[in-house]
């Protein structure tokens, strides 16, 4: 039987067209080609005052920007910053750092950042490592002395001297604390959250002993589970019934995470990934990422197990001391800078 000759060309084209799709996608959004070290921005670096000499008294010459829109490239100060981990930000070259940021966003106040987690991505060899920073973390503040971390955010934000004053200066202290610079950002609120777990049809969660979530009168039982995200946001926020307090808490807000990352990969998500990453968009408050990063992102991710992305507190313990923004002692966790000196190549390191 004689193939038609329109038929054969016609199925060529077709295969060609595919090819060149499947190619153009690969070019544009496999990671280590999306995410090229000359195009990777640069929103804050270390100041030129060590973090480890901040909290002995040295006030390091940190500040904001001042500009009125979004943090930018370059935008936060220090590009000179030297700061204790140069060694790993060096050998970090070819990856990227991405602040989380949750706010406790309430109207008509000015808001504290909650959650607090920089994500360090290596695109070439597909690796991922969340380093959880408590919110109580002592660190000096621009103006303020010592205080706790999640005050840069608030206190910018009442200053009102930018619409981003507030994610400008947490940007900039977990830069000086953690020694590195920080190249994308996402931040949202509580509402943001669970309507993007909710999106997403929802997390799976295997949790190895019960949650009870003293504000709600409701206990998680241990095993697997499905949560939507109201109960997602829930077991996030909580702390009070954890044996191990706010250390307990971040350990389960990356177990969170985790569970994000692998609903996003499931079949009947990766089909819609750009319309997901529309409604991330919508959902967070503020990101420099773009649409084309978030999905670039996920490709990376589909490559990934939960069990093989990392997961680091940073190291300090817990302390009282006099913060000067209530006038009164309060309970710090107070940064052990040299522990983390060791371990920064690690964690921040390709």
């Amino acid at each position: 039987m004689k193939i038609p000759k329109k038929l054969v060309i016609s199925i060529l084209m077709l295969v060609l067209v595919l090819c060149g799709s499947t190619l153009w996608l690969y070019l544009k959004f496999e990671p280590s080609r999306h995410f090229r070290s000359a195009d990777i921005p640069v929103l804050a670096s270390p100041s030129s005052v060590p973090e480890a000499k901040a909290n002995e008294g040295v006030n390091p010459n940190a500040g904001l920007s001042g500009t009125d829109g979004r943090p930018e490239a370059g935008g936060l100060g220090g590009n000179e910053g030297n700061a204790q981990n140069e060694g790993a930000v060096k050998k970090a070259a070819g990856s990227f750092n991405i602040l989380l940021l949750a706010t406790d966003a309430r109207a008509a106040e000015a808001s504290r950042t909650d959650v607090l987690m920089l994500v360090h991505v290596n695109p070439k060899n597909g690796s991922v490592h969340l380093l959880s920073i408590p919110r109580d973390t002592r660190v000096r503040l621009p103006g303020i002395g010592l205080t706790k971390i999640n005050h840069a955010h608030a206190m910018a934000e009442a200053r009102g001297k930018s619409a981003h004053a507030g994610t400008e200066a947490a940007i900039q202290a977990v830069s000086n604390l953690c020694g590195c610079s920080i190249n994308y950002y996402v931040k949202t609120d509580f509402a943001g959250f669970e309507h993007f777990v909710d999106t997403i049809g929802g997390i799976d969660i295997e949790l190895d002993s019960p949650v009870r979530l003293t504000y709600h009168h409701l206990t998680l039982p241990a095993g697997n589970q499905h949560w939507d995200g109201q109960t997602a946001l829930r077991f996030v926020r909580e702390r009070k019934s954890l044996p191990d307090g706010d250390n307990a808490r971040q350990q389960n807000q990356a177990l969170v995470l985790k569970a994000i990352a692998q609903k996003l990969l499931v079949p009947d998500n990766l089909s819609r990934l750009p319309d997901l990453a529309n409604q991330a968009l919508k959902d967070f408050l503020d990101t420099n990422l773009t649409k084309s990063d978030m999905i670039s992102l996920a490709w990376m991710a589909k490559n990934i197990e939960a069990a093989d992305i990392g997961y680091t507190q940073f190291p300090g313990n817990s302390g009282k001391a006099y913060d000067p923004l209530v006038k009164t002692d309060l309970y710090y966790w107070m940064p052990d800078m040299a522990a983390w000196e060791q371990m920064s190549g690690e964690v921040l390191g390709d």
